[in-house]
C-alpha cells in the first residue's frame, strides 16, 4: 500500500489494523507527522525509504514488539551490507549507523485490545536518496551521502521485507527458536560486555559499564551498583575510552 504523502506510516496502521492482513506494508514518499521512540520528531521529506509493517501475532508467533524492531535491524543491515556494500552496525536498542551517523530509526509499536497485543506495527525510516539537512550532518547520514549513488527505493523495500520474512520471520519466529535469533541480533550490536556507556534517563546521565547483553535489558554497573537498564525507557550512547 503507497501514499505520496501521509502523516504516518504507523499511525496509519494504528488506526485501520482491525481492516488490513498481518504482513501489510504501507510506505509513503513523504511523512509529514514522522516519529520515532519517545515520539521524538523524524524528518521524511521524499528520497527516504519510510514504511511501516503491520503483525497480527497468534499463538504460534511472539508478543513482544522489540522481536519485531530486532527483525528488521537485522534485515536491513543483511541487505545493505550484500547487495548495496554498505557496512552498519546496530545501535542498542533499534537505530542502525554508519560511522557512528545514524542511518535508519526502527520504531515497534503494539495495539491491545486485552492482556496481550493485538497487533504490533513496526515502523522504519531509513535515509536513502535524502539529503542531510546541514544541522544534523554530525549525527545522521544517509545512503546518497556515503556512496554518492542512488537506489529504486521500491526495489529495496521489497528486498528488505522479503529477506526479513524469509530469512528470520519464519525460521526463528516461534517460541523455541527466539532465543536463536536474538542471539545473531546481539552479535551485530555496536555495544559488547565490558564497555563503558553513558545512559540519558528524563534529562539524567550516568555513567557505567556494560556487564551482560539481553533481548530487552543490560546490566550495567554504576558505581551505586548493578542495576538492569530496560530499552523503552532511555538512550544509550558509547563512550570512548581514551
Amino acid at each position: 500500500m503507497h501514499f505520496d504523502t501521509i502523516n504516518s506510516t504507523n499511525i496509519f496502521l494504528k488506526e485501520h489494523w482491525k481492516d488490513l492482513p498481518s504482513e501489510t506494508v504501507v510506505w509513503a514518499d513523504k511523512q509529514t507527522g514522522g516519529y520515532g521512540r519517545m515520539k521524538r520528531q523524524w524528518i521524511a521529506d521524499r528520497g527516504g525509504l519510510w514504511f511501516s509493517v503491520l503483525f497480527k501475532p497468534t499463538n504460534i508467533r511472539p508478543y513482544n514488539p522489540w522481536h519485531y524492531v530486532r527483525l528488521y535491524s537485522l534485515a536491513i543491515h543483511d541487505i545493505l551490507k550484500d547487495k548495496y556494500k554498505l557496512e552498519t552496525v546496530i545501535k542498542w536498542p533499534n537505530d542502525l549507523l554508519v560511522n557512528e551517523k545514524k542511518i535508519c530509526g526502527i520504531l515497534g509499536e503494539a495495539v491491545f485490545t486485552g492482556v496481550i497485543p493485538s497487533a504490533i506495527i513496526v515502523g522504519v525510516g531509513l535515509n536513502v536518496n535524502n539529503k542531510i539537512p546541514e544541522e544534523l550532518k554530525d549525527i545522521a547520514t544517509s545512503y546518497i551521502e556515503e556512496k554518492n549513488k542512488k537506489l529504486h527505493l521500491e526495489k529495496l523495500l521489497k528486498q528488505i521485507n522479503s529477506h526479513a520474512y524469509y530469512k528470520y520471520y519464519l525460521k526463528y519466529f516461534k517460541r523455541d527458536k527466539i532465543s536463536a535469533f536474538t542471539k545473531q541480533w546481539i552479535k551485530k550490536l555496536n555495544i559488547r560486555n565490558g564497555d563503558f556507556i553513558k545512559i540519558i534517563f528524563q534529562n539524567e546521565e550516568k555513567r557505567g559499564k556494560i556487564i551482560s547483553i539481553h533481548g530487552d535489558y543490560l546490566e550495567v554497573e554504576f558505581e551505586s551498583g548493578i542495576e538492569k537498564v530496560y530499552a523503552g525507557e532511555v538512550s544509550l550512547r558509547k563512550e570512548r575510552v581514551v
